[in-house]
């Protein structure tokens, strides 16, 4: 199964889990990436959410894999959902990451441009639910605890700053929509600038071959009119 379908899979449990323990869930019609779903304890005119992103791997076939969040995409209303697929039972392997938790737990790699920094988490087939290794995710499975955190979480939350976080992800993800359509546009002009040269390298062959025909022809003309005027001279 290929990871974006799998994540799919992975954000229809994760919004079911939710729903179960009492949360409303809304799927946003923006920014998949940094805010999957919205999740409300009730809608008024003081409304407060958190943004949840989904994740979904699977160890069926490889013995580790690994996930990767934005650190622009951070904040404290924000949480992050893994559902691992190995084979066992699928409520027993889903996580839950709070913004403490990755930024704690998880490895930062950073660059020259801040807006590409993110953090990983890696873990592998033998142990992630293994309690005696340390790098088991355990303390991060979805329980009675988790769903306590988040309302605590929700109700803590700044409905302004979330909402402003939410507004400056939309306008990246428009700017990153243009800069990709300037390069698509680029590559079109690039093939085209392609086709054409090739066309002109034809042309240029073709001529190279013609001048040839004509040096040729001409050779020839010249060796004929030498043996006509030979033998004009000889019949005189």
């Amino acid at each position: 199964m290929d990871t974006s379908h799998f994540e799919y899979t992975a954000e229809d449990l994760i919004s079911h889990k939710l729903q179960l323990a009492g949360f409303l869930v809304a799927k946003p019609k923006f920014d998949q990436k940094g805010a999957d779903l919205l999740v409300f304890m009730n809608i008024d005119s003081k409304t407060k959410f958190c943004r949840i992103q989904c994740k979904g791997r699977s160890l069926l076939n490889s013995n580790s894999s690994n996930i990767e969040v934005f650190n622009s995409y951070i904040s404290d209303a924000f949480i992050l959902f893994l559902f691992i697929n190995d084979g066992s039972e699928s409520s027993a392997n889903l996580f839950c990451f709070f913004a403490d938790d990755i930024k704690k737990r998880w490895k930062l790699k950073t660059y020259k441009d801040s807006s590409k920094d993110f953090y990983r988490l890696s873990f592998s087939k033998s142990t992630f639910k293994n309690k005696i290794k340390k790098n088991n995710l355990l303390d991060y499975l979805f329980a009675d605890k988790t769903v306590e955190k988040i309302k605590n979480i929700i109700k803590k939350s700044d409905g302004n700053k979330e909402f402003d976080k939410m507004l400056d992800l939309i306008k990246k993800q428009k700017e990153l929509i243009k800069l990709q359509q300037k390069r698509n546009d680029l590559e079109k002009q690039t093939n085209n600038l392609e086709k054409l040269l090739n066309k002109i390298k034809h042309i240029d062959e073709a001529k190279g071959m013609l001048e040839d025909k004509i040096a040729l022809m001409e050779a020839h003309y010249e060796l004929m009119k030498t043996q006509i005027d030979n033998e004009s001279e000889m019949t005189k």
